[in-house]
């Protein structure tokens, strides 16, 4: 007896532990933010009378980087900006500082090749000109179909509050998700006086929400594309499971998806019946 209560002690202490860990695990999922940054740029300081003058692997240079729990893990993505170099897109990925091989993991075996007969199939029959364009002119009206059900389905009153639940949701995430840092600067001309002042103008508009942080001069006469930006932030998975889950728990979301998953079918029935209901209610009276 004192033998089989020393096993469950055991266990006990070993699920607990492994309890924990989960647990532990767990939280630095959610809680611990994934930090991302990127940059790029393109060189062009003297610019060109031709629109079309850049090296892509010598111009344009991009590089992002993704790094989790202070680095233990890591995940890097550049582009181009190396002159003689074959490789455009290089791709790093490391743990705990060690690179992982991911020419090893992604290379496939090459299979043998087997020698068969080959058997003559039956020719296929083909369509003709007059069964494409009815198939066509089917897919085209069941997309129609499905379009003005969907519009149906979002301007009754379920669907508003269903959109508005959504909007604000969605502006959530994309908030929590959206850069908390970034910047862009340079020269950008269009070859064109008229053109090269839209880059001001464009500026302008967008004043309010890029001020500070984008600074872009303009070359009234010849094509210029001599621009470097970068960009920070993080991502929190507990942010955006916490506005998925209040997403998907919204009473009028879940009841516009059971709608828009029957389809423009069921609307069509429950139109139908509503007509006859209202026939035999008319020839009764």
């Amino acid at each position: 007896m004192a033998v089989f209560l020393t096993v469950l002690k055991v266990l006990g202490i070993v699920l607990l532990i492994l309890a924990g860990l989960l647990l532990i695990i767990m939280l630095l999922v959610l809680f611990v933010p994934i930090r991302y940054s990127f940059s790029g740029s393109i060189d062009d300081p003297e610019g060109s009378s031709e629109v079309l003058h850049l090296d892509l692997k010598k111009d344009v240079a991009f590089e992002g980087s993704v790094r989790w729990l202070l680095g233990v893990f890591y995940g890097g993505l550049s582009a181009g900006g190396k002159d003689g170099d074959d490789e455009f897109i290089r791709v790093e990925v490391r743990i705990l500082g060690k690179k992982v091989p991911l020419d090893r993991l992604l290379r496939k075996k090459e299979p043998e090749e087997e020698k068969e007969e080959e058997k003559p199939g039956e020719p296929e029959k083909k369509k003709t000109l007059d069964q494409k364009l009815e198939e066509m002119l089917n897919r085209i009206e069941k997309l129609y179909n499905r379009l003005q059900d969907v519009f149906h389905v979002l301007q009754s009153e379920c669907g508003t509050r269903a959109r508005e639940v959504l909007f604000f949701r969605l502006r959530q995430i994309v908030r929590n998700v959206m850069p908390r840092e970034y910047g862009l600067t340079g020269v950008l001309g269009l070859g064109d006086p008229a053109r090269s002042a839209q880059v001001f103008a464009v500026q302008g508009y967008l004043y309010p929400i890029t001020a500070g942080h984008v600074a872009v001069g303009t070359d009234f006469e010849l094509y210029r594309y001599d621009l470097h930006g970068a960009a920070q932030g993080k991502i929190c998975l507990f942010s955006l499971a916490y506005d998925g889950i209040r997403i998907l728990l919204n009473r009028d979301v879940r009841r516009l998806i059971t709608r828009l998953r029957r389809g423009p079918g069921h609307r069509s029935g429950k139109s139908k019946k509503t007509q006859e209901q209202g026939k035999t209610s008319s020839a009764a009276a």
